[in-house]
């Protein structure tokens, strides 16, 4: 999450470190081992479970009322269906993140040790001799951050956001066409196109100061299943989780026959979408030998069906917010009916 950051022994900052670079330094012994407690990170999250109770309970309260109408056989709207959706994944995101840090603000410091601190008192030689080195790549970058930008530096290189700056250096269409353009692009798309890829795993050379919107790091413990890592099984169940509570409505009545075939052809695409992605990626992993030919089709199959099922699942998931606010325009009489809870319960 970008807790920890790695600073010179002079306390200057570098990079934001993930797991697996913490614990390459900390073996190599070229780090002060920061000393932090387990009360010390959870202080760190700003939601307490007081504020999580309460947002799980009033979901909780939301849900069993729309089992009980269910059970009452009284109308449940396409509308109460959506919100149910995002109900249940509220309820598995908060599982999921309930010890999870929130809103943290300074991350804990963790020092390189000076020349005479390192084993056998070498200079970190190793690093040093090798020049792709994160730690070498951080220190370039901090030198080179805090002198002037070049045109030679790249347009989308310069690290400064004054429209004035990009003007003066690249002219002022390309800096229209940027700010207008490519910048609202990069801010929506960007974080998508790095969950979907293998920087998600990594954090980016272009920016050591946090951690990608996905990050995901790629740990020995999260073994591959199929092609996929329990991570990514559980990312995959959910979305099914969630696009398979919007099957409920396949059987209610809609004001029209293009309405109901919407309805279900989105609900169709948001639930096997995601599965249909996945398989090329499963069948490449499972099977041990694969000849050429199979696996330069596996590989069109797979970019193919991204590129035409992800659109398809980003406008179903449109349909699937609107059409239910149009749907209130007609509802059945039952939908106006409140549940009369004395029916569930023994009284006198």
């Amino acid at each position: 999450m970008g807790g920890f950051a790695l600073h010179d022994a002079d306390k200057s900052f570098l990079r934001v470190l993930d797991e697996p670079t913490l614990e390459e330094l900390a073996k190599k012994g070229e780090i002060e081992w920061p000393t932090i407690t387990k009360k010390e990170i959870q202080d760190r999250s700003k939601a307490d479970i007081f504020s999580k109770g309460v947002v799980l309970l009033q979901t909780t309260w939301f849900i069993i009322q729309c089992v009980s109408r269910f059970a009452t056989k009284l109308t449940v709207t396409e509308l109460e269906v959506v919100t149910l959706a995002f109900a249940v994944l509220n309820g598995i995101t908060y599982w999921l993140w309930w010890d999870k840090p929130s809103d943290v603000r300074c991350a804990v410091p963790v020092y390189l040790k000076s020349a005479d601190q390192l084993p056998n008192s070498e200079l970190g030689s190793k690093e040093n001799s090798d020049p792709e080195s994160k730690v070498s790549k951080a220190r370039r970058q901090r030198d080179t951050s805090t002198s002037p930008s070049t045109k030679e530096d790249g347009f989308f290189a310069c690290r400064r956001n004054s429209f004035r700056h990009r003007r003066n250096e690249h002219g002022l269409i390309p800096t229209i066409l940027y700010t207008l353009l490519w910048a609202p692009i990069k801010v929506i798309f960007g974080p998508l196109w790095v969950m979907m890829g293998q920087d998600s795993t990594e954090i980016p050379d272009d920016d050591i100061t946090r951690v990608p919107t996905f990050y995901s790091p790629s740990l020995e413990a999260d073994k591959e299943v199929l092609g996929l890592t329990p991570s990514l099984w559980t990312m995959v169940g959910v979305i099914v989780l969630f696009g398979a509570i919007h099957f409920i409505p396949w059987g209610f009545t809609f004001p029209t026959a293009t309405e109901r075939w919407l309805w279900r052809v989105s609900a169709i695409l948001i639930t096997g979408g995601p599965l249909l992605t996945m398989l090329p990626i499963i069948v490449h992993e499972s099977v041990s030998e694969l000849n050429l030919i199979m696996k330069i089709i596996l590989r069109f199959s797979g970019t193919f069906m991204a590129f035409t099922l992800i659109p398809a699942y980003i406008v179903s998931r449109i349909v699937l917010l609107i059409l239910p606010l149009i749907l209130l325009h007609n509802l059945p009489s039952k939908a106006f009916l409140e549940l009369k809870w004395s029916e569930f319960f023994p009284h006198i």
